[in-house]
Formats: structure tokens, sequence, C-alpha cells
């Protein structure tokens, strides 16, 4: 389903306003990340009926608190960015309904069941799902992989540090690498929340996991 002329050009408007505000100093949270989860978005679209000009923008706001975060150099909740996301679809024309509905789907993309987050699909909106979906798919496959090692250097883990993985996520800086791959990112395709989404998390998820085996063996060790 197209979305009405005016509400295209004000997507337009906001990802050239959001281009100009992610410069390269925003490690794996860059612009190239923001089109890629527009890109999955549209996707997951094709089998979802939903508001496509809330996912759209969603999509594009999605990451401010990341200005946020490198301004103050902690972790940042989505939450804290919710008056930039209003400044910026005010901007636009876009009524009060409209962007508290975008303002949900962006808390939604930082609700994690590997955080101890309680996760109720029921009672997520569709454009809510999509837009989470969308994100968390950008942390998976070969992207995912690069982004994990991108983001875990700016941070100063370590690749690898021997002892046990698979605990549970926390923001900031893991134990290793490899530990946030098990502490996070390998589970992530059972918090999908849409078909396509699943499916898609599972193909990317194996690529990582035969990359880890690949990995590990060249570390010369029997098990992470």
């Amino acid at each position: 389903m197209q979305i009405p002329q005016a509400a295209t050009d004000a997507l337009d408007a906001l990802r050239n306003t959001v281009r100009a505000m992610f410069g390269p100093d925003l490690v794996a949270h860059d612009f190239g990340h923001i089109e890629r989860v527009e890109r999955n978005a549209a996707r997951l679209l094709e089998a979802e009926a939903a508001d496509r000009f809330v996912v759209g923008a969603a999509c594009l706001l999605h990451d401010l608190h990341r200005i946020l975060e490198r301004d103050r150099g902690h972790h940042v909740a989505p939450e804290q960015a919710d008056a930039e996301v209003h400044r910026l679809l005010t901007a636009q024309a876009v009524d009060e309904a409209t962007i508290q509905h975008v303002c949900a789907c962006i808390h939604a993309t930082e609700r994690y069941r590997c955080a101890g987050d309680l996760i109720d699909a029921s009672a997520m909106s569709v454009e809510q799902r999509i837009v989470r979906d969308a994100d968390m798919l950008d942390a998976l496959g070969a992207i995912g992989i690069a982004r994990a090692f991108m983001f875990g250097g700016r941070l100063g883990e370590p690749l690898w540090v021997a002892g046990p993985v698979g605990g549970s996520f926390r923001h900031g800086r893991a134990t290793s690498v490899v530990h946030h791959f098990h502490e996070k990112l390998l589970g992530l395709h059972g918090e999908m929340l849409t078909d396509m989404g699943r499916r898609i998390a599972l193909e990317r998820t194996r690529r990582m996991r035969e990359y880890l085996d690949a990995l590990r063996e060249e570390l010369g060790l029997s098990s992470f």
C-alpha cells in the first residue's frame, strides 16, 4: 500500500536531516545502519499490513540516542531522545498521536528478553514489531559480525578472553566480543516478533555460528 505524497516528502526530509546528523564517529550506528534498517523494514512490510509512515519515521529516528551516548560517554536509553524525535517530526507537521506511535516503536528497539525485559508481542503494535525486528536483523549475519567487531573495538573489548560465555546481556562493555555474541547476538532469532523476521534471523544466525566455529578453530580452542 502506497503512502500519500505528503508523507513520502516528510520521510525524504527526515532522511536528509538524519543523514547530516550521523557521521562516521557513530561507530556501527552510522547512517549506513539506518539505511539498512529501512531496507529490512521494507522487506518485512511485504508480509505485514502496517502504517508505512510510522515504520519509516521510526527507522530513520530510532538511533538518535546514539548521538547522546557519544556526547555523554555512556549508554543512553532511546526514551531520552524523545524531545528530539518530537522536534523533528513536528517540523514535518506530524500530528501528536503519530509522534507518540513513532516514539513507541523506537522505545521497543532496545527491549530484549536476553537483558531481562518482558516482551509481550500481543501488546505491541505491528509497527513496533516490524521496527524492532528490522533493527535487530542488522545485528545478525555477515553485517552483524562486522558491526560487533567495530563496536567492540570502539569500546576496547578484546577479541576473546577465556571464561564462561552465555550470561545475561548488559549494555556497555562486554568481557570480549565473542562473549557479546553468546550473551546477545546468537539468541536474537528467538526474540523476533514477525514470521519473516524470524526466518531471516535464523539464516543469519547460521552464518554467525559458522564464522564462530571457524574462529574457534583458528584460535586453537575446543570450545568457547
